[in-house]
Formats: structure tokens, C-alpha cells, sequence
């Protein structure tokens, strides 16, 4: 008989994440305001350096030919979306494919420019080495500090659980050597959004590098998991010692990520902001009609921002790059 799939409770793992009116306007009183000239300074910092290396991504255009596109998605698009020729399709077929051709080129912006800019080493190692499964590092007080970014909520598979929860228990301690410290915090980051929208895949990667630190006769002194009458209560982390070296694994999305990353609950804002500001920004009016959800959320919220500096595109711009990064926008 097949042994069922276990079940978690995540309540206390994905609470909501808000970003709130007040905090987004304080936030660009700080970063606009002559008394915080070196917020201000801080973010065009930022934003140069993410338009120069955004400038590199190769953008290929897309091609009909049999790998590209899909026809039966494309005749159930024309059947529902009443498209007609093929100068529409044209149109469509460009955008989708190349937003998605550039999401991996996208990612490695991220990699090459946000950490090193908030003071982390990058590491670029060669598949399948001690050190494949890591993006950037730091050392604080005596531990290192090692982070894996993933571009986004769902990114992961089951293969990759597996994978890096192996790197996780058969390399940290050599992780620990090649930094000369005795304290390892691995962290699975994700680039964007919450723990909410997570697939989970990212704590299952907690959870089974505990497993197998634990079959490996690792003293587990905070586990993944807590006991229920029903089903086990996730937690974000564990945290193990063995042969004098002690480990802590966890996740973190987008917000808590860039916050840890750049040592402030804002830091996120600062990426968004420095994007925006990378736009050539043209404004929609507030009661737009919008076929994606949450646009007229987006539109109005920035509308509502008390920044007469700001061009009403830019804020519009921030905007719509925040709400990647929680669950709601919240308007007292």
C-alpha cells in the first residue's frame, strides 16, 4: 500500500506580508529629503548600476519554428483572446517570448550587482564544486553568511530540493573551513515575492538537509518542524552543531531576503526605487480599465503617495515593482 505524502502546517511559516501607504511615503521623504542626501545618493547608486549591467542582457527575438511557440496555445489565445491575424500574433508572440527568453539573463542582474552593492562577495563557482550551490557570502562576527538566490516563488523543482539539500549536508563543514570560521547560516533566498506564494519547494530544502544532518548523527537543536495533533507546524529554519561547528539553514522571500541583504526593512524599496527610476517613465490615469489583477490597485496606491517631487510615472513604476515583494497593499 502506497504511503501517503506528509502534510505541513504553514500558518506560522507565510504570515502576510503588507506594504503600507505611510512606510512608502516615508520611504521616499527619506530618499528625496536635502537632511538624508546620502539615502538619496545610495539609490542613484544602485540604479546606475543595475541600467549598466540591465544594458547587457542579450535580448534574442523570438522565432516560429517549432520550438519557440506552441500552436495549440496559440489557437486557444486567438479563440479566447479574438485574434485575428497575424500581425496580432506577431505582437503577442514578441512580448511572451521575450520576457521569458530574459527571466535567467534577469536573474544573473541580480546576482552580479544587488548583494556586492550591499557589501557581499559574490561567489561564481563551476557546477558540481563545494561551492556550486552558493551565490554570495559574507562573514559577521565570526560566521559566515551563505545565500542561494532563486529568481522567484516557484522556481524550484523536486530535483533541486534534493540537490541543494545535499550540497547543504555534505558540504557545510567545508564551507566552514574555507572561511576559517566554526558558524555556517545558509540561506535559501528568493529574489521576489513571499513565503505566502512560495511553492514550499524552498522549505523542503530546510527540511531535508535537517533530515539528513539528523541521519548523519547532527545534534538538531532548533528542527523544521514542531509537533501537532494533526499535521507538523513549518518553521523557516533549523539549526544543528556537530564536531564543534555549528549550522543554521533557512529561507527567506523577497522582502525579509532584501532586508537581511541590505541590513533594512526598506531595502527592498531601494532595488524598486532604483529600478523605476531606470524607466522612461510615462503616467496611466487613476481609473484606467486593466485587464491584469491588482493594476487599479497598483495605480491607485501610487496615486494616493503624498510626493509632488516624483514624477507620477516613476511612482507608478515603484509601485508596481513593491507589490511583487507582499501579499497586499494596505490604504488605511
Amino acid at each position: 500500500m502506497a504511503v501517503a505524502t506528509q502534510r505541513y502546517d504553514f500558518s506560522s511559516f507565510a504570515p502576510s506580508v503588507p506594504l503600507t501607504l505611510l512606510e512608502v511615503q516615508e520611504f521616499l521623504r527619506l530618499t528625496t529629503s536635502a537632511d538624508h542626501a546620502n539615502r538619496f545618493a545610495k539609490v542613484a547608486e544602485l540604479e546606475h548600476a543595475l541600467e549598466h549591467r540591465m544594458r547587457q542582457i542579450n535580448a534574442r527575438a523570438p522565432a516560429i519554428d517549432g520550438k519557440s511557440t506552441n500552436p495549440f496555445v496559440l489557437a486557444a489565445y486567438a479563440h479566447l483572446f479574438d485574434v485575428q491575424s497575424l500581425d496580432q500574433v506577431d505582437d503577442i508572440v514578441a512580448a511572451a517570448k521575450v520576457f521569458s527568453s530574459i527571466e535567467t539573463a534577469a536573474g544573473r542582474v541580480v546576482e552580479d550587482v544587488i548583494p556586492p552593492f550591499y557589501g557581499w562577495q559574490q561567489i561564481d563557482s563551476p557546477g558540481h564544486t563545494i561551492l556550486s550551490e552558493i551565490d554570495s557570502a559574507r562573514v559577521v562576527d565570526g560566521t559566515v553568511e551563505l545565500v542561494a538566490l532563486k529568481s522567484g516563488p516557484m522556481c524550484i523543482n523536486d530535483s533541486m530540493v534534493s540537490q541543494i539539500a545535499n550540497a547543504v549536508s555534505t558540504h557545510w563543514k567545508g564551507w566552514a573551513d574555507n572561511w576559517g570560521v566554526d558558524r555556517v547560516r545558509y540561506i535559501v533566498g528568493m529574489n521576489y515575492s513571499t513565503a505566502r506564494n512560495s511553492n514550499k519547494k524552498d522549505w523542503h530544502i530546510v527540511r531535508l538537509a535537517e533530515e539528513r544532518l539528523r541521519l548523519q548523527g547532527a545534534n538538531i537543536t532548533n528542527a523544521s518542524t514542531t509537533a501537532q495533533a494533526r499535521r507538523p507546524l513549518a518553521h523557516a529554519f533549523f539549526e544543528a552543531d556537530q564536531d564543534g561547528k555549528a549550522l543554521r539553514v533557512e529561507t527567506m522571500q523577497g522582502r525579509a531576503l532584501w532586508a537581511h541583504i541590505g541590513g533594512s526593512d526598506d531595502a527592498f524599496l531601494e532595488i524598486c526605487r532604483a529600478m523605476a527610476k531606470c524607466m522612461n517613465a510615462l503616467a496611466v490615469p487613476v481609473g484606467s480599465q486593466f485587464t491584469t489583477r491588482e493594476m487599479d490597485e497598483i495605480v491607485d496606491f501610487a496615486g494616493r503617495l503624498d510626493a509632488p517631487d516624483i514624477p507620477e510615472g516613476e511612482k507608478q513604476w515603484l509601485v508596481l515593482f513593491a507589490r511583487h515583494f507582499v501579499d497586499e497593499l494596505f490604504v488605511p
